[in-house]
């Protein structure tokens, strides 16, 4: 994986080096929270991260969670299908719009949720109050520029299973 990495420009300090070699090591850490999540739950890697973004939206359209999981609507029909079978995820007509429907947690993935994430959103909070508010800001400005070159590399990126996302077939098959 380091021959992906690029070369240190001439001059540059180290602490942009480091920044990478941790966000990568971030990066690892973070599908190990996520394959111990996936267990908890019972579920696929798919299925997780369409619930995260459920969670995260608080209420959501099947063509939005779509979107934002980079699959067709048959694809996340699917997965909507697999977390209501499990309890975690229901459709409900949109009171708005009479053909709509929208998604949401069900109380019981929202308090699995809060088991397994509670304590890591906590000390994550705990720690960034050890930083004073400039340096907050400033990480968070880094963070938020990181996840739009991502989404932005992403999105130009050719897909290697001609579907947009790699890891779904992958993940839906286990």
């Amino acid at each position: 994986m380091d021959a992906v990495s690029t070369p240190r420009e001439t001059g540059r300090p180290d602490l942009a080096e480091a920044v990478m070699k941790e966000l990568r090591a971030l990066s690892t850490v973070q599908d190990r929270l996520d394959q111990y999540a996936m267990q908890r739950f019972g579920i696929n890697r798919t299925d997780l991260r369409a619930l995260d973004l459920i969670g995260q939206a608080g209420v959501i359209s099947p063509t939005a969670l779509a979107v934002a999981l980079g699959m067709s609507t048959g694809a996340t029909s699917t997965v909507l299908d697999r977390l209501e079978a499990a309890g975690y995820a229901r459709r409900e007509p949109d009171p708005d719009h009479r053909r709509r429907t929208l998604v949401r947690q069900t109380p019981e993935a929202e308090e699995l949720g809060q088991a397994i994430f509670a304590p890591v959103i906590r000390g994550t909070i705990s720690e960034a109050l050890t930083y004073p508010d400039v340096a907050l800001a400033s990480i968070a400005g880094f963070l938020a520029a990181h996840r739009e070159l991502l989404t932005r590399y992403l999105s130009a990126a050719p897909s290697a299973a001609g579907n947009g996302d790699s890891s779904t077939s992958a993940a839906q098959s286990s």
